[in-house]
């Protein structure tokens, strides 16, 4: 069970998605996203695992790829600190919410005690009169 390279059946999927993406970006001029989408599409991989198995290859076959760039907000905020800034409001905002519904249930409670109360001293009343 040897492919043409010589290197047996272990990681020819690997390459062969390596080489759709290539012909899909250099012939039809998609992008690499693009093309991990259309190879996903047509063979019911997912497009992560697409893409792994193509820059698996890509760095096998000693390509030069750009550094690897974080995303979204957590990896925005380690590296200019509006991160922590945003979580530490968003914090301060729960908190702050959390205590307005502190202080309406107090208002409630106080209240439902009255009430109990008057309920108590009406069902006395009622007893006696029974």
């Amino acid at each position: 069970m040897s492919d043409e390279n010589g290197g047996g059946e272990r990681g020819r999927i690997g390459h062969e998605i390596f080489d759709q993406v290539e012909k899909l970006v250099n012939e039809e001029g998609l992008s690499r996203t693009q093309a991990f989408q259309r190879v996903s599409d047509e063979t019911g991989r997912r497009a992560g695992t697409v893409a792994a198995n193509y820059y698996r290859v890509a760095r096998q076959r000693g390509a030069q790829l750009q550094p690897r760039t974080p995303r979204g907000a957590r990896a925005r905020g380690r590296a200019d600190g509006t991160g922590v800034d945003a979580a530490l409001a968003k914090a301060q905002e729960a908190l702050r919410e959390l205590g307005d519904v502190v202080r309406r249930q107090e208002k409630e409670l106080e209240s439902l005690r009255a009430q109990a109360e008057q309920y108590q001293k009406l069902k006395a009343l009622v007893s006696k009169s029974i």
